[in-house]
């Protein structure tokens, strides 16, 4: 006989929850026996999937539209999210979006508001929760993080800047809170076939509007996310699902002479098809 999830009766805030691994983590936790509160901007599409999961688990989903770019309101927030329910278990800080710009083009403004959303408004919302988890002594702070957070690519520095620092971040927090029965668990997907590069931040402000090679071929949002739960089931603290980008960073570890010269050879590639109206 199977054993009931550690997430069955808990309650899982989720932002970024409109579309790819956020949504897809949404059903999945609500088939474990969790009930889910569904946060990103779009509240259209929020009900739609909410509507879907109540389809199936009557009651189990709440919506909470939001911009978590505006930081000051995410306090407030998280008092309204926790009221839909009376408390929050486990936070996933999943919101975020890409950047498709290299850094000589790109305004400081622009490059301030991916590090609001994906990295501040992270921190803002854990802060925000981690009171009534401490009372309790017991709750999970999850984030999606990246490899990028490891590794490095050509129009993507921003980012890099946001999952590298998510990393330190948070692993160093996983060590804080140790002693108030909270476990920190990080996330760190390789490429994954979501919206991430068509919404992706250009260097006029603009989406992206394309699907990259790695992105268009990579694995399914829907493939991660049961992949992810199982490990985040198993207590993992650190969970890297990749494909064969995954090689890289093993080179990094072991061989970082040779992973330089390759990653050199492969970001000149990257530029090229991301940027090729421009010269190099």
């Amino acid at each position: 006989m199977k054993k009931p999830s550690p997430f069955s009766g808990k309650i899982v805030w989720i932002t970024g929850a409109s579309s790819g691994i956020g949504e897809a983590m949404a059903y999945d936790f609500a088939k474990c026996g969790s009930s889910v509160i569904l946060t990103a901007r779009r509240a259209d599409r929020l009900e739609s999937i909410a509507a879907k999961i109540n389809a199936e688990f009557q009651g189990a989903a709440k919506t909470l539209p939001a911009d978590l770019s505006k930081i000051n309101e995410l306090e407030d927030l998280a008092k309204q999210a926790t009221a839909l329910f009376g408390r929050i278990d486990v936070l996933v800080n999943n919101a975020g979006f890409s950047q498709r710009s290299q850094v000589l083009e790109t305004p400081l403004e622009l490059e301030r508001k991916v590090i609001e959303v994906d990295l501040v408004s992270p921190i803002a919302l854990t802060k925000a929760v981690l009171p009534q988890m401490v009372s309790r002594k017991s709750g999970r702070i999850i984030v999606t993080s990246s490899l990028m957070g490891y590794l490095e690519l050509p129009g993507n520095a921003t980012y890099a800047c946001v999952k590298h620092g998510l990393n330190g971040y948070f692993y160093s927090l996983g060590f804080e809170l140790a002693q108030h029965g909270i476990q920190v668990q990080v996330m760190e997907p390789g490429f994954v076939k979501t919206e991430v590069t068509l919404s992706a931040m250009t260097a006029t402000g603009e989406p992206y509007g394309k699907m990259d090679t790695t992105h268009a071929n990579a694995m399914s949002a829907e493939a991660f996310s049961k992949r992810a739960i199982q490990q985040l089931e198993a207590g993992k603290t650190e969970i890297i699902i990749a494909g064969m980008e995954g090689i890289a960073l093993r080179l990094r570890w072991w061989f970082p002479a040779l992973y330089r010269f390759l990653i050199h050879r492969f970001a000149m590639k990257v530029l090229k098809e991301r940027f090729k109206d421009k010269s190099q």
